[in-house]
């Protein structure tokens, strides 16, 4: 969908186009399915934020299709020093397959695609990654249609060409705020290519990264502050990206926080919306992505095929997701035409 700002377009046209495309439904099995084995595959995940509807969604997936899986569940927390021994781990009990989640995790699994060490990373094992915004950038795979390694996976977030015309569909604006982490590499690459887009359709992208602490880690403490300043600057809209420093860990301090200040709020992931008095999502089902990449995986476990050769894809359907209370609390209101396309939240 080309950039152009929703000014000059019929927005029911641009919600339309929103919000087709590709089904989205994952195969569940048939007649076609490949037969299950009568055996137990072992999985080990490898989270960043504990168990989530996303892995509820593999799981159930992998059960519906009648497969026996022993899990093996460890918590990176987002901490990229604990992958070395989880490596370690992982190479002692040669599990079948690896799901991974998030962009931190699964870099530090399997490593950069053009510098592969198997003495640092895992480069023997299936992996399936999900929650990766951005693969290409993060340089987990070098093409998204033909991974050509031992990895593929699924994307979670709408293009942001297609976030910027939902933005500007609710209310065309000309500044957006950010507050990001700069030490979480997904975060970096989403802020870099907002930032391209906004100017693209004139608007000023107003930035504000958290400060880090001396190990490293970002302060969770200047949040609150970083998000007033956006709005003390004149942000109209303050955009939560994919970064699970912000908009998981800290989701209901930015949320409530910009509400405060009267600013409102879209995400590019559910949960906060549902849950934290965020304003507006668009948003793939965290439980369905977790379906659509188990059904990767018994593309590995079952069909036989390489995950080099399986492509990394998006559901291609996304909500426009609303909080009314919110949106009432802020004097903040979508137009009809919006309203036609998205799930009121309005309790």
């Amino acid at each position: 969908m080309a950039p152009a700002p929703m000014a000059s377009l019929d927005r029911r046209r641009v919600l339309k186009a929103v919000l087709a495309g590709a089904a989205g439904a994952v195969p569940l099995g048939g007649a076609l399915a490949a037969p299950v084995p009568d055996r137990t595959y072992r999985i080990f995940m490898v989270l960043g934020r504990g168990e989530s509807d996303n892995e509820f969604g593999f799981k159930d997936y992998l059960a519906r299709r009648g497969l026996r899986v022993e899990y093996t569940i460890r918590n990176a927390g987002g901490d990229p020093a604990r992958l070395p021994a989880i490596v370690d781990e992982i190479r002692e009990q040669r599990p079948d397959l690896i799901y991974s989640w998030g962009t931190p995790q699964t870099r530090g699994l399997v490593g950069p695609y053009d510098e592969p060490d198997p003495g640092r990373y895992i480069t023997d094992i299936p992996v399936v990654f999900t929650f990766v915004a951005a693969p290409l950038d993060a340089r987990i795979v070098p093409d998204l249609a033909r991974p050509g390694r031992n990895v593929t996976g699924t994307v979670h977030i709408a293009p942001i060409p297609v976030q910027m015309n939902t933005i500007q569909a609710y209310r065309p604006i000309r500044r957006l705020g950010v507050v990001f982490n700069p030490a979480e590499r997904n975060s970096v690459l989403t802020v870099e290519d907002l930032r391209a887009e906004a100017a693209g359709r004139g608007v000023e992208l107003l930035e504000e990264p958290v400060p880090l602490l001396a190990e490293g880690k970002p302060d969770a403490d200047a949040v609150p502050g970083l998000v007033a300043r956006l709005a003390d600057r004149g942000a109209e809209m303050l955009y939560i990206g994919p970064d699970t420093f912000i908009a998981f860990h800290n989701r209901s301090v930015v949320a409530r926080t910009a509400l405060e200040r009267r600013l409102p709020t879209f995400s590019v992931t559910e949960l906060i919306v549902r849950t934290d008095r965020a304003m507006l999502a668009l948003a793939s089902s965290s439980y369905g992505i977790g379906r659509f990449t188990a059904y990767k995986a018994t593309q590995i476990l079952l069909d036989g095929l390489s995950p080099g050769t399986i492509p990394v894809e998006t559901l291609k359907r996304f909500s426009i997701i609303i909080n009314m209370p919110v949106v009432r609390e802020l004097e903040f209101y979508p137009p009809i035409s919006l309203l036609n396309f998205a799930e009121v939240i309005d309790s």
